[in-house]
């Protein structure tokens, strides 16, 4: 709760601020047009809220996602937590250099880290890597690859399980991700996407080990740019996650029923998310 609160007051003072953008830090109301990173001495300001529903198990999830960007060049950006994201390459620069084919980004850093007494020092690491192109003044091609992982200091074993989303207990875990997204604008402040992403995780961090769950997953998603500094999200998606076919205890230490659950689940998805930008 105190969570959601926070990134409730975050989002409300960016939305404070972000008219009051000088207009050479400002995006065109044209979604497609959006630079790989953001603009020198742009910052953005985003919330994100997913809810989620799993077949055959009946679970059911809410997902809640801040998040913060600021560009501190034209090419280098700095997100979230502590991570920078370099544009090698720009095919429509912003500061009059030559343009270049495509778009490329690489991005590294940490997306969280933090200390327990079970565990000791926690890190979630990530790595990501991106290709943009833009088509003639309606379309907005890219192609991403990412990695995520988390490490904590003291790995105490655990007992095996799936939860009743096919997630593999682990504290230790690392995910691998492939993304496509293709944007058409519709009008001036619309435009429409679909996004296809396959994605395996395993319980360790390097990508490399054997995988605990695969999943593919597809997204259409229409957002709307009322005003310059503002962009609206309505994503609804669809998706099936598969779990490796494993021998696994049936109970827990304390001699609790793990439950059995089913290799495939099948969910259905729904994101609103807003940015802010000034």
């Amino acid at each position: 709760m105190r969570r959601c609160r926070r990134s409730l007051a975050l989002t409300a003072m960016a939305a404070a601020v972000a008219g009051c953008a000088a207009p050479s830090r400002q995006l065109t109301t044209r979604i497609v047009e959006d630079p790989i990173t953001l603009p020198k001495r742009m910052a953005s300001a985003s919330l994100g809220v997913t809810a989620y529903h799993y077949e055959p198990t009946d679970a059911q999830n809410l997902v809640v996602r801040p998040g913060l960007r600021f560009g501190i060049t034209d090419r280098l950006e700095w997100s979230d937590l502590a991570t920078l994201r370099y544009a090698f390459l720009e095919d429509r620069p912003a500061d009059g250099r030559a343009p270049m084919p495509l778009s490329l980004a690489l991005g590294a850093g940490l997306f969280g880290f933090g200390y327990s007494s079970m565990d000791g020092m926690i890190f979630v690491p990530g790595i990501s890597v991106e290709a943009v192109k833009h088509v003639a003044d309606r379309w907005r091609l890219s192609l991403g690859a990412n990695w995520f992982a988390q490490w904590v200091q003291n790995a105490d074993s655990f007992t095996p399980a799936y939860s009743s989303t096919l997630q593999y207990s682990s504290r230790i875990w690392s995910s691998v991700s492939v993304l496509a997204v293709v944007k058409r604008q519709l009008t001036p402040r619309v435009a429409l996407g679909v996004a296809p992403e396959v994605a395996q995780n395993t319980d360790c961090v390097a990508p490399t080990c054997d995988w605990k769950s695969r999943s593919a997953h597809l997204a259409l998603s229409l957002g709307v740019r009322p005003l310059s500094w503002l962009t609206v999200h309505l994503v609804p998606a669809v998706g099936v996650r598969h779990r490796a076919d494993l021998l696994l205890p049936v109970t827990y230490p304390d001699g609790t029923t793990i439950p059995i659950r089913p290799h495939t689940v099948t969910y259905g998805s729904l994101t609103a998310w807003l940015d802010f930008y000034w």
